[in-house]
């Protein structure tokens, strides 16, 4: 009797051991809406709507590597008036991202990107051009469990001066 039950509370006891997920590299999958501001000439609003995605592979809790778009939902400056010239529309990357674990389930995430982003033309006998674009960013991020997590986070498209605050969401396979 008295070996089933030191069995029994030792089961018990590692129990949680087995319950707790622990870091696994692998790849991921991530989706994002905000908002995105910028200060131009050619531009309508500064807070327009944005969503994105991402695909990547986390390589340690600290070391990440992800491919991203971003769409920047701007109103060019419509009329006869307006000045012609070209505005950011959509961004595509890849970032380098750094974590630094606070807690099992929280932690904190800086990234250093560079890409390409879309310059349409508020005029048609204008070409649409592309800006090679560097992105840093920082966020925060709460695990749900191993596979799923959210995030806020706040980037900045350097050259084209676009600011992005977003909420995601993030699967890992």
């Amino acid at each position: 009797m008295r070996s089933s039950f030191a069995a029994l509370l030792g089961l018990a006891v590692a129990l949680p051991a087995f319950a707790s997920d622990p870091f696994e590299p692998g790849v991921y999958a991530g989706v994002n809406l905000g908002r995105a501001s910028i200060s131009s000439k050619y531009v309508e609003s500064g807070h327009d709507a944005t969503g994105g995605f991402a695909i990547g592979y986390q390589m340690t809790p600290n070391l990440g590597a992800e491919v991203f778009a971003s769409t920047l939902s701007f109103d060019p400056f419509k009329g006869l008036l307006a000045a012609p010239g070209n505005y950011p529309d959509s961004h595509i990357g890849v970032a380098v991202l750094g974590s630094i674990p606070l807690s099992d389930q929280f932690s904190l995430y800086g990234r250093l990107g560079i890409g390409r982003t879309k310059m349409p033309s508020t005029r048609t006998s204008l070409p649409t051009t592309h800006e090679t674009d560097p992105s840093i960013g920082i966020g925060a991020s709460y695990a749900i469990s191993r596979q799923w997590s959210v995030n806020l986070e706040a980037t900045r498209l350097t050259k084209t001066e676009v600011n992005l605050l977003s909420a995601g969401l993030r699967f890992q396979f």
